[in-house]
């Protein structure tokens, strides 16, 4: 006898109470739909659209009030995430002036260099700000979670995030203004 399919609704508790493998059962669930909302952003864009969907609702479904309308809930988000990501220009690549030498963007660097490529330019920063984006950002707590740890408060946690951020766009040759970081 096969083991009943558990609700959405079952599946956010048991996310809400840490069980991450019931995450990703949401996941495998609504992926394809929510891929499918992302191609509205462009093509090239889909993917990215699409995790970035999915984490902003992992970091955020303690706020679904009701569970069992998960499926509504991550649309609405997808959507927003679409239109966001329309507003946007299309990111630019690498610049070749980094500090550390590597080559343009043209020479197609893949993801998981890239990757690697900021974590090592993240361990380049001041300890404290280097904390703040691996509490925030890599560790995926929220501000008030992230101030917390650092022993500070919601808005010099934010301006301490922010100044990091600053940081590697400068590093990275790209642009950055202040209030980029989402609250």
């Amino acid at each position: 006898m096969s083991e009943p399919v558990p609700t959405d609704a079952e599946l956010v508790r048991r996310t809400v109470a840490g069980d991450r493998d019931a995450f990703a059962r949401l996941y495998d669930r609504y992926a394809r739909l929510v891929r499918a909302i992302a191609g509205d952003a462009g093509p090239d864009r889909a993917e990215d659209v699409t995790h970035d969907v999915f984490l902003r609702a992992y970091r955020s479904i303690t706020a679904l009030r009701d569970a069992d309308r998960f499926a509504p809930w991550l649309v609405g988000i997808a959507r927003r995430v679409v239109q966001e990501t329309r507003r946007r220009p299309v990111r630019e690549p690498l610049s070749s002036d980094v500090a550390d030498g590597r080559p343009p963007a043209e020479h197609s660097i893949d993801d998981a260099d890239e990757r690697a490529h900021v974590l090592a330019l993240v361990s380049r920063l001041p300890e404290e700000e280097r904390r703040a984006v691996q509490f925030f950002f890599l560790s995926g707590r929220d501000g008030t979670e992230t101030a917390r740890l650092l022993g500070r408060s919601r808005s010099g946690t934010y301006a301490l995030i922010n100044r990091a951020v600053g940081i590697l766009a400068r590093w990275m040759g790209a642009d950055h203004t202040a209030g980029e970081v989402p609250r």
